[in-house]
């Protein structure tokens, strides 16, 4: 059995996001695409295993796994065993190019997850909707597109490396500690590595992998933003207090890192709000 659903918007219906076709494979036949799919294209394993040829390169794939591929990517898929159950979406958009740059998804590639990630169920919802019926376009299609490529990005494992979600847990513990901490001026890399139990180069791999950020970025915003909190809380407070409340060691260090992250100096920030 083979459920599919069009759902194509309009030439009068501009959205960032839209969904071509949808749809639940029972027994996966084999497709070979020398010239690839002229849309975005995520295919998901859901039951039994095949077998997946993309740029070169083959592997196999059972639930828990799913491919990406960008528009007219070469690939081919066939089962190998007697019956490979998969699931799909195509996808474009006036801002697709942009959301999955901004999402780093921007790039062919095969993804992992746990088996109680909800990347398991995500595609399944979006195919029950579009099987409710015909109402399923437009917005509502729209956004759970975007919904299930941050989930993608959340949750997916991309070359072995852990999930954001998982990198986050193992963050965690000096997560919590920077939130109790932050005031302190001489938190250095080696007192956040200490806490993680882990050399600084490893924590700063996780930090980019998790935030896109270094530790010491992050440390700055999470500063930053506890400032704001103190200057709309706490009006008798100066520029200078809060400077040193939040663990910058002189005022004019911290207005600079305020003007540039908020593109406004603290007290106008104040003023404004």
């Amino acid at each position: 059995m083979h459920k599919r659903f069009e759902l194509t918007p309009s030439a009068g219906q501009p959205f960032p996001l839209f969904i071509e076709n949808i749809g639940h494979h029972e027994d996966q036949e084999k497709l070979v695409r020398d010239e690839g799919y002229p849309c975005y294209h995520w295919l998901q394993s859901f039951s039994g295993e095949g077998e997946f040829w993309l740029e070169g390169k083959s592997f196999r794939m059972n639930r828990g796994m799913g491919v990406l591929m960008l528009p007219r990517t070469p690939h081919a898929y066939w089962a190998v065993t007697e019956r490979w159950c998969t699931q799909y979406v195509t996808f474009g958009g006036k801002l697709a190019d942009a959301i999955l740059s901004t999402l780093d998804l921007h790039e062919s590639a095969l993804f992992r997850w746990e088996e109680y990630s909800p990347l398991q169920t995500a595609l399944e919802r979006m195919i029950v909707h579009a099987e409710a019926g015909a109402e399923y376009t437009g917005y509502d299609a729209s956004s759970d597109l975007y919904h299930f490529l941050t989930t993608l990005k959340k949750h997916g494992q991309v070359n072995n490396r852990a999930s954001i979600t998982n990198q986050i847990m193992l963050l965690q513990p000096l997560l919590d500690w920077l939130e109790r901490e932050y005031g302190n001026p001489d938190i250095g890399l080696e007192n956040m590595a200490l806490i993680l139990g882990v050399t600084s180069r490893h924590m700063n791999t996780l930090f980019q992998h998790a935030f896109g950020l270094s530790p010491y970025s992050y440390l700055i915003l999470l500063r930053l933003r506890k400032s704001k909190e103190m200057l709309l809380n706490h009006q008798h407070m100066t520029v200078k207090d809060v400077a040193e409340q939040v663990g910058f060691r002189d005022a004019s260090h911290f207005v600079a890192s305020f003007r540039k992250h908020v593109g406004l100096t603290p007290e106008r920030f104040r003023q404004l709000n």
